[in-house]
């Protein structure tokens, strides 16, 4: 029998690869993903449709579910490895009303791969993984399904997007329909794209009728929510 880690409720699978000595720790301390879990209380309605980029080892959807019971949590996560785990967690929490895509999300404008596939980067640790092949780093290189974000959209139907990509985010909402979504939720990577990255995040949101919504951002994790009046 699997043992698990409980964090906030949430019974996650101890498996060595995807749960570190580092990660295990606050987990047992239900400090795993903090400002993501307190910000996501303060906006988050039961009626929501969540879809999900970058759903890591599938803590937030579980979270979403059991305990904000939001109707539907679509997962994407490039990691196929990953996506097996997720949908481990999921069933360890009897959690019925979410789904798991593996995928890479990708802007309207962006240019369309020949295969409908890019090139990914698996590496322990799994959030190091990318599209980017890492510097100084062993990497398992696998094809990722390539998909529009708006197509996701419009299949998905989300009222709020959560956002975890480590960086692509910077580029990933140039050109998206995303006239339903009410509220989008994303980790920042200033470390990644710098200061003008962070601008450019913020000018896209803005560009789509968005205001930074300051009561639920914490640090590097921001609310944009739709304005009233455009």
């Amino acid at each position: 029998m699997t043992n698990m880690i409980e964090c906030r409720g949430i019974a996650m699978p101890h498996d060595e690869q995807f749960i570190s000595k580092k990660v295990q720790k606050r987990l047992s301390l239900d400090m795993y993903e903090t400002p993501e879990v307190l910000g996501l209380a303060k906006f988050i309605k039961p009626s929501d449709r969540v879809l999900e980029l970058g759903a890591g080892i599938g803590f937030i959807s579980s979270y979403l579910t059991k305990h904000l019971d939001v109707a539907h949590v679509s997962c994407v996560e490039a990691n196929p490895e990953l996506c097996t785990y997720i949908e481990r967690v999921h069933r360890a929490n009897g959690i019925a009303n979410a789904s798991v895509v593996n995928a890479v999300a990708l802007s309207d404008s962006a240019d369309w791969p020949a295969t409908g596939t890019l090139p990914f980067y698996v590496t322990d640790p799994f959030w190091s993984s990318s599209l980017s092949e890492p510097r100084g780093k062993d990497a398992r290189l696998t094809q990722v399904p390539a998909m529009r974000l708006t197509d996701m959209i419009k299949r998905e139907s989300p009222s709020v997007i959560v956002c975890d990509i480590e960086g692509g985010e910077a580029s990933l909402f140039d050109d998206v329909d995303l006239t339903r979504v009410r509220a989008i939720y994303m980790e920042l990577h200033t470390r990644v794209y710098g200061g003008a990255g962070i601008r450019k995040v913020f000018d896209d949101m803005h560009r789509h009728t968005y205001f930074y919504h300051q009561k639920a951002s914490c640090a590097d994790v921001v609310l944009f929510e739709r304005s009233a009046v455009n």
